[in-house]
């Protein structure tokens, strides 16, 4: 994977370098690890760039807080310097928040959002949902965060990654990651609970209605009904969006459903809304 800097911090990437099949795609993974994208990655057509953030592309730890407009800047340098432009930008979770904010940033370098699960942070949820959010989620966070104050990533990770995506996660990033997968992405999540949790605590969407690329939020139908109505509401602020609904899929869903996912964009026309895939 290759790396540069921007603003003094290291990101990566992995670009296949080929459009012969059109449109270029960058993924934008989520927090905690950098390979949620790697299923889907090895199944596009076309050009697809991998972005590894701020904070998992190895090399120096960013020295303060990177903010969500940070890691967008990162994106959009890192499209300039390819000459990728426009791209169809795919993001899990956090990375679906970073998404969003590039779009405004910089709407001429994004031709197209496929928004993955945004997360059920207090800036995105539908406020009817927030005490239970808070009240689900929540002591799980703090569960997280006293063991990443002792030292104990694994700890940390395991109490996070159950509550947002089950506790049959384990098997799924050992299944679709390896064992060394799983074990690297239990090393790499500090970075997430340390500086990324805060960034995302702190971030606000800005105006939703001024995006003006369509946009497919993708959603498990096994997620939360909290995750379901915050993308029905995060719809119906954008111009020109539609959700689809994976059927026995989860938080987990990039990598239990790379070939839904690249099914969805295959037959994407964004003047038509898309079939569930």
């Amino acid at each position: 994977m290759n790396t540069m800097t921007v603003n003094g911090t290291t990101i990566g990437w992995a670009d296949t370098g080929d459009n012969t099949g059109g449109d270029v795609t960058l993924l934008l993974h989520a927090g905690g690890f950098e390979a949620w994208f790697a299923p889907l990655a090895g199944l596009l057509d076309g050009r697809v760039i991998r972005m590894r953030r701020a904070g998992y592309a190895g090399g120096p730890e960013p020295s303060g807080l990177v903010d969500l407009a940070g890691h967008a800047a990162h994106a959009a340098a890192l499209l300039e310097r390819l000459h990728a432009v426009p791209a169809t930008v795919i993001g899990h979770s956090s990375g679906s928040a970073i998404a969003l904010q590039l779009a405004q940033d910089r709407p001429e370098l994004v031709s197209r959002l496929v928004l993955c699960e945004p997360p059920l942070i207090d800036a995105l949820i539908d406020p009817a949902d927030l005490a239970d959010v808070r009240a689900t989620i929540g002591p799980a966070i703090g569960k997280a965060m006293h063991a990443m104050g002792n030292g104990d990533l694994p700890a940390a990770f395991d109490a996070f990654m159950s509550a947002v995506c089950g506790p049959g996660y384990r098997g799924v990033l050992g299944e679709t990651l390896g064992q060394d997968g799983l074990a690297r992405a239990e090393r790499d999540s500090g970075f997430f609970f340390a500086n990324e949790i805060p960034a995302l605590n702190g971030w606000t969407p800005g105006d939703l209605a001024s995006i003006t690329a369509p946009v497919v939020f993708v959603q498990g139908a096994a997620s939360p009904q909290a995750t379901h109505r915050m993308i029905a509401r995060l719809a119906a602020l954008l111009p020109d969006a539609r959700v689809v609904t994976l059927e026995h899929a989860n938080h987990l869903l990039p990598l239990t459903h790379p070939a839904e996912l690249k099914t969805l964009l295959g037959s994407w026309n964004p003047t038509a809304a898309p079939s569930p895939a």
